[in-house]
């Protein structure tokens, strides 16, 4: 018997459900039949989509990334003209987007839960972790070039302290249920340590 046809567009709901509920209820607390409930797919069809919860949960960090890489690059994509105040508008952007909703960053949340049970989403929280960190290297260096970010380190190396420190300030952030951390952290990195 011929597996069912995969639907993109029910594939794609299933993913920005897993982002949604993994964001906030973390990966074990959440069962596959809640998200199959919101997209109102029967739960036999989930193993259309996916071989098991674990591949749904390495898809969900793609899928996750690829939404952040979306908006890093909505505010970083011009940085040519100015890059250094590209970066300072994203992470405003980034302080007004976390105003409401605390929920810090998903491969930060599932790192602590995940990291040594399964390397599935291990490996997918590492690429996800590089493609973000990458597009930090990018404007650094066009920051580099325009003379307004120091030059006397390696944009790889100052991309991997600021992606660390924005991931550490998002934790931060959640376990005080305020935004002053991810101020402290824009204040202290761009307005002192970064800038040339």
């Amino acid at each position: 018997m011929s597996r069912p046809k995969r639907n993109q567009h029910i594939r794609e709901q299933l993913l920005n459900q897993g982002v949604s509920i993994f964001i906030s209820q973390g990966y074990h607390g959440t069962g596959i039949k809640e998200i199959l409930d919101r997209v109102k797919v029967p739960k036999g069809s989930f193993y259309n989509y996916f071989e098991s919860k674990e591949h749904f949960g390495a898809e969900v960090i793609k899928q996750y990334a690829k939404q952040i890489l979306a908006n890093m690059d909505s505010w970083l994509k011009d940085s040519d003209k100015d890059a250094f105040e590209a970066l300072k508008q994203f992470f405003d952007a980034e302080i007004l987007r976390h105003q409401g909703v605390r929920e810090g960053c998903l491969i930060g949340n599932l790192g602590a839960e995940l990291g040594d049970s399964s390397e599935l989403c291990r490996q997918a929280m590492v690429e996800s972790a590089e493609f973000m960190q990458q597009r930090f290297v990018q404007v650094l260096q066009a920051a580099q070039e325009q003379g307004t970010v120091r030059n006397d380190l390696a944009t790889e190396e100052l991309a991997g302290i600021l992606f660390n420190a924005y991931e550490g300030a998002l934790l931060r952030m959640q376990i005080e249920k305020s935004v002053e951390p991810l101020q402290q952290f824009t204040q202290l990195m761009l307005n002192n340590f970064l800038r040339a």
